[in-house]
């Protein structure tokens, strides 16, 4: 069975606990989508809020990776020194969640309608306000200075911030992958040092993911299905999209 899904720390706890023939094959985020238009038949961890220009796949009510707290796959950091948010730079594993919440996030938080930019430079400028996105926050320990993008928008939402769903063309498949799978989030928790003393981070950061594993989601319940609800919600409020619209979960709530 084919899983195309993002490469970052979070999927890789994923795949670590998930049967041996499933194997991932690794995209950047803002194609995860579009491998499924192609491979009809195959299931991909795609940003949560490609479903909007993705109406017709199928959504998982089962998996999904989520969170509400100090971990994230985003973070913000602001530059020293400087009294306004003008323009912030989006860098790393960029998808449409980050571009489109960002903005929000900078309404409702900080009174403030920023400019956004892709940063193509593969350095950062201390000078400058960043979105980075992926894992380049935790090889070089970024993430102690930086603000959780994940905790913002769950304090929005008051729910927890759905990142990323599975979701396929093919419902019959999607199911079949739900079937395969089990207590995720407990298998994860069971294995998690081991995972991590497999992967190349440093000490603090498996330290710190380790502390903070319990904000950090892999199973699709009630109320992450709330939570998913009100995002696409949110985004119709700020008007980027033009109407509200149900999702096509893979099983019936």
């Amino acid at each position: 069975m084919k899983l195309f899904a993002p490469k970052n720390i979070f999927t890789s706890l994923l795949v670590s606990v998930l049967p041996e023939d499933i194997q991932p094959i690794y995209k950047s985020s803002s194609l995860l989508s579009k491998e499924l238009e192609i491979n009809t038949t195959s299931v991909a961890l795609i940003p949560s809020l490609d479903i909007i220009k993705n109406r017709n796949l199928f959504v998982s009510n089962k998996i999904a990776i989520s969170f509400d707290g100090l971990l994230s796959n985003s973070y913000l950091y602001f530059a020293e020194n400087k009294k306004d948010i003008e323009k912030v730079f989006l860098k790393g594993d960029v998808s449409l969640n980050e571009i489109f919440l960002s903005k929000i996030l900078f309404d409702e938080k900080f009174a403030s309608n920023v400019e956004l930019s892709l940063e193509t430079s593969e350095t950062v400028d201390n000078k400058k306000d960043y979105i980075l996105v992926g894992d380049d926050n935790f090889y070089s320990n970024n993430f102690k200075r930086g603000m959780s993008f994940a905790e913002e928008i769950a304090d929005i939402l008051e729910l927890p911030y759905v990142n990323f769903v599975l979701a396929s063309p093919d419902r019959e498949a999607l199911q079949n992958f739900e079937r395969a799978i089990s207590s995720l989030d407990d298998k994860i928790e069971d294995e998690i040092q081991k995972i991590l003393n497999s992967l190349a981070f440093s000490e603090d950061f498996n330290s710190f993911i380790v502390a903070n594993l319990n904000s950090v989601y892999y199973q699709m319940t009630e109320n992450e299905v709330d939570a998913l609800s009100e995002l696409i919600k949110l985004v119709y409020y700020y008007g980027i999209i033009d109407d509200v619209f149900d999702v096509k979960f893979s099983q019936s709530i």
